[in-house]
């Protein structure tokens, strides 16, 4: 035993030699273990006893007993094993792989004992000149027949395999594999397109795409960078001849930005039926996007010619083909039908090009930023609401693409239109459908008739009952969270946006510990809690000047964030606390000295009520009513049902606070009142309830007048600074007439409900 605990080599070498082989335990015990990582600390006797056995049991072409031979010269750092068992594991595992009887399920162990001989001929020159070098060519064409034959076997597993094993052994010597190319490039560029009759699945298709991206390396060292521009001019025309098929006589789709490569000479030409046409050209699309991809992530040794121009000019030819495209009068349903289906298909190959581009050739892609934004973001807003798959992944490429390229190097517009769309998602996590509240309206005897149960069933049948956020909505709005601190930093952003955007990321953070029922995932209640807390910290910490928070919101932060949770949140914003003060454990300010306690300026006003938010006092006036639909707005379509009348903010008199959200009541719409001048800061006081008496009978508190009660928020919650007592409540009117009390003592004692109809029937119980 060793000082650690764990078995010597020498020990493992004996219970190894008592094993039989190959078996599983065997094989665990040289993974775990690595027993033959240096031989020569092994007895030579028990080492070369255990090597014959394995020899042995190689020569029989047994997979176990290759796989373990393969993780023997893997973990041999001295070159022993391969030295001296290199030559017969060879030979056998190139007998092996030329056979055609070879099962298919043993490819697997054959491919890897080659490629570990292979791997360790460098460090072993006489293995390399008299081994490795004379078989390489015999396993390139053994590779490419192993190609030709599982091919049409449909074998998916051990193409895999022997695909990957073809790229490793390819860029390790390409050399040896020139006279073999060309026959594989033609059976891989079938299984890319799916062409027929060999369909195969998409793991396929992403190996055959890695595979001929490394094909270029085959011309040397000196030819590499031109084949590798070859290849890629090839695969740009192919995908404009698949975006060029699928629009053609059915879209009328814009000019592209530049013109584009000619297809390759040995496509194929696409079908007549259009809806065949239609779903051949978008697996041209799809496949030659994979291609381009693999060949701009594969390292190069060299610089390489990358047509930036046209990358982006087809990826953009990509985007610009949505839903709202003109599609020509004579297409028939089915081909219309083809073509809506192959939208979502083809606006991801475009975005994966730009997101590849943008990775890859970095700032050299800035000239282009402009256009490729004015494509990206209006895909972004045109996205029906019912795909909230496309919408979160577009919210995600966005989010990538901003971390690549600041919001301060981006045109203003773009950054103001992704906020606004993103501001748009994040209030569908609040009341966007309020539970129905039906006001009281007067009749000519002070009382209407009310059916407000029988319109609230009737909405719950018809499916306009609220609804709790499902597990796809919750992820759009978890992207839109993650998006939004990436677009604070803007220095040119305005500041009423700016200001509403704190806000309404304040009124999520004060609201979402109360509403774990409104989601259907509480998982995603937790990454919605966990994503604003970031985006409010970032708020926190942005600098001063450039499209930074003023000191005063921060204080307001420091007071509402919890920046214990974790060291990070420690180290940023022990800056923040009382800078100009020392260090010391003090209390923090309370609320009413927060001077961001400030009226809501016009032009937030604006920016709040075009985006579909309204106070409490606006809702119960009607101007969600009166708001136009017309209006340019950043969002068209909205993750779940519009927040027509999502309370965010309310704008005290004197003493404004960044607006809470209001959960309305079950019956009346509670009303927001100026921020009262209170004493405690610990615990928020709750006004006194105004009941009005009944008589001749006492006081009754009913259920609607307890729900009547203003919540007090807690932008309006007291604090200890100020030292004015609070003005009493003044004393309730005495009832002036107690005769008319008397004729509705009935309806006084069993509160009605108002169904909010327009029809003044008169109550019928007055005799």
């Amino acid at each position: 035993m060793t000082e650690t605990g764990a078995p010597s080599s020498k020990a493992v070498l004996t219970l190894l030699s008592a094993l039989p082989l190959p078996s599983a335990a065997l094989a665990e015990l040289v993974l775990q273990q690595s027993p033959f990582a240096h031989p020569s600390r092994l007895p030579t006797s028990a080492v070369n006893k255990f090597l014959a056995r394995l020899n042995a049991a190689v020569g029989a072409r047994d997979p176990g007993a290759c796989e373990l031979a393969g993780a023997i010269i893997e973990q041999d750092t001295e070159g022993y094993a391969s030295a001296q068992s290199g030559k017969n594991w060879m030979g056998a595992a190139l007998g092996a792989l030329a056979a055609p009887a070879t099962p298919v399920s043993a490819l697997p162990a054959y491919l890897s004992l080659a490629g570990a001989l292979v791997a360790a001929a460098p460090f072993a020159p006489t293995l390399e000149r008299e081994v490795v070098q004379p078989s390489l060519g015999k396993l390139a064409i053994s590779l490419s027949r192993l190609v030709e034959r599982l091919v049409p076997a449909a074998e998916w597993a051990g193409l895999h395999a022997v695909l990957a094993a073809l790229r490793t052994l390819l860029i390790a010597n390409p050399a040896p594999f020139r006279p073999t190319t060309a026959t594989l490039r033609s059976i891989l560029t079938a299984l890319l397109l799916r062409i027929p009759p060999a369909l195969a699945p998409e793991p396929i298709i992403l190996a055959a795409a890695e595979t001929l991206a490394v094909f270029h390396l085959v011309a040397g060292k000196a030819g590499a960078p031109a084949a590798w521009g070859a290849d890629v001019k090839d695969a740009l025309g192919g995908f404009a001849a698949g975006v060029a098929g699928l629009a053609a006589d059915a879209w009328a789709e814009e000019a592209p930005r530049a013109t584009p490569f000619p297809s390759p000479a040995t496509l194929p030409p696409l079908p007549v039926d259009p809806t065949a046409r239609a779903e051949a050209a978008i697996a041209w699309v799809e496949g030659y996007t994979e291609l381009v991809l693999a060949l701009l992530r594969l390292p190069s040794a060299r610089p390489v010619p990358v047509p930036l121009v046209q990358v982006v000019s087809c990826a953009l030819r990509a985007v610009n083909l949505t839903f709202e495209t003109p599609v020509a009068e004579h297409v028939s349903p089915v081909h219309h039908a083809a073509l809506l289906s192959a939208i979502p298909r083809l606006n991801t190959a475009g975005l994966l090009l730009l997101g590849q581009a943008a990775l890859s050739c970095g700032d050299h892609l800035l000239p282009h930023l402009t256009a490729i934004l004015e494509h990206t973001v209006y895909l972004l807003e045109t996205t029906p609401s019912y795909m909230a798959d496309a919408r979160a992944k577009l919210l995600l490429w966005h989010t990538i693409w901003l971390e690549q390229y600041p919001a301060a190097i981006l045109p203003t517009e773009y950054v103001t239109r992704l906020l606004r769309f993103a501001l748009g998602v994040i209030g569908t996590a609040l009341d966007s459908k309020p539970t129905t509240a039906v006001p009281v309206h007067q009749g000519k005897r002070g009382k209407k008739r009310g059916r407000g149960a029988e319109d609230a069933l009737v909405g719950g049948l018809e499916g306009r009952a609220p609804k709790p956020v499902s597990k796809a909505d919750a992820e759009v709005i978890l992207a839109a969270l993650e998006l939004t601190p990436l677009l604070h930093s803007a220095p040119l952003l305005s500041p009423a946006l700016l200001n509403f955007s704190i806000r309404l990321h304040l009124s999520l953070f004060l609201s979402l510990p109360g509403r774990i029922a409104s989601f259907a995932d509480k998982a995603s209640h937790l990454e919605l809690e966990r994503a604003v807390t970031a985006a409010l910290e970032h708020v926190a910490i942005m600098n001063e000047g450039s499209g930074g928070t003023s000191r005063d919101i921060r204080v307001l932060l420091l007071s509402l964030l919890p920046t214990f949770k974790t060291e990070a949140s420690r180290q940023a914003f022990s800056l923040l606390l009382h800078p100009a003060l020392p260090p010391m454990a003090r209390p923090l300010p309370p609320l009413s000295q927060l001077h961001y306690f400030a009226p809501e300026s016009d032009e937030e006003k604006k920016i709040r009520r075009e985006m579909g938010f309204f106070t409490a006092d606006e809702v119960a006036g009607g101007a969600g009513q009166d708001e136009s639909d017309d209006e340019e707005m950043a969002v068209d379509d909205w993750a779940s049902a519009p927040p027509a009348k999502v309370q965010v903010v309310a704008a005290a008199a004197a003493v404004a606070a960044p607006a809470p959200v209001f959960v309305p009541a079950p019956v009346v719409l509670p009303v927001v009142q100026a921020a009262p001048v209170v004493q405690q800061a610990a615990q928020p006081l709750v006004q006194p309830l105004a009941v009005q008496p009944v008589a001749p009978a006492p006081p009754v508190v009913t259920e609607a007048s307890v729900a009547a009660t203003p919540a007090a928020s807690f932008m309006s919650a007291p604090s200890a600074s100020s030292s004015k007592p609070v003005a009493p409540e003044p004393a309730a009117a005495p009832a002036s007439a107690p005769a008319a009390a008397d004729d509705d003592e009935d309806d006084d004692m069993i509160p009605e409900l108002d169904s909010g109809s327009e029809d003044d029937d008169e109550d019928d119980d007055d005799e």
